[in-house]
């Protein structure tokens, strides 16, 4: 979902780069002739080092059952391979006060090792991305949970993301920096489902739950990602949106895509989970 847009800004940058990837077809579908593919696992230890050899720099984009172990194995050996800067993909909540929750725990532990690590490098912060709203759709039928108190969110559109981690690489003006992304719309999450339903899949049966009954629904059915996501809704009722995005956009360009322009663009096929 992110890692697609950053390799492709950069390679139109000029950029030559290179990608540690599971699948290779896969891999080779979603990125297409113009990035290296090379086939590997995050968590192994000699295949990061492998993908890092004769690199000069290092983008960490991963979930969060691999980010901080690939980060440990991206810092052991960057002095001795060269590496003059890492990049890594972080949240809009990660800060010591929300430690609690998982997600955030992990986020800051991996900030933690890069910033030991004395790697010159740059932390990126993005709040919900767009094309999260995809992974509210199964089969013909669309979801909308309702939080008790949903935040306003400014999502913020893969492809602006991914300009943005491109433009960093060419100023160093990024470097050492924590970089809040957002979007240029303040929107609850059901009104943004709402409004991508209606554009994008006029046709979907729309079910509305509480958040007790997708928890319910969660459990009864087994979806790990139903259960992944009522938690995040319920952490997101907590904390809000977090973040001031005036020095990313200042540094690397204000997000321009709304919402309603994202609605009506080309969709790439892969949807993640929100950061």
């Amino acid at each position: 979902m992110l890692g697609r847009p950053a390799a492709q800004c950069l390679t139109a940058q000029g950029q030559r780069v290179r990608a540690l990837v599971r699948e290779a077809a896969k891999g080779r579908r979603l990125l297409g002739d113009s990035v290296e593919i090379v086939v590997g696992s995050a968590l192994d230890e000699r295949d990061v080092h492998q993908a890092m050899a004769g690199c000069w720099a290092v983008h960490v984009n991963l979930v969060q059952e691999a980010e901080l172990t690939a980060m440990q194995h991206v810092v052991r050996s960057a002095a001795a391979r060269g590496i003059q800067r890492v990049s890594y993909v972080s949240a809009t909540t990660a800060c010591e006060a929300n430690r609690w929750f998982e997600v955030v725990d992990v986020k800051m532990r991996t900030e933690e090792v890069l910033r030991q690590s004395g790697v010159p490098h740059v932390v990126f912060c993005p709040t919900w991305v767009m094309e999260t709203l995809e992974n509210f759709v199964h089969g013909s039928r669309g979801t909308i949970i309702l939080g008790r108190n949903p935040p306003e969110l400014h999502f913020v559109a893969a492809a602006d993301f991914g300009r943005m981690v491109a433009q960093s690489y060419a100023d160093e003006r990024a470097l050492g920096k924590r970089l809040f992304i957002h979007g240029p719309d303040a929107v609850t999450l059901p009104d943004a489902l709402e409004r991508f339903y209606a554009v994008c899949h006029p046709h979907l049966r729309v079910m509305r739950l509480k958040l007790w009954q997708a928890r319910l629904l969660a459990g009864l059915t087994r979806r790990a990602g139903l259960t992944y996501v009522t938690k995040l809704i319920d952490y997101f009722d907590r904390v809000g949106e977090l973040g001031d995005p005036s020095e990313a956009n200042r540094l690397l360009g204000t997000p321009s895509t709304t919402l309603d322009e994202w609605f009506t663009s080309p969709h790439g096929e892969r949807p993640g989970l929100p950061h």
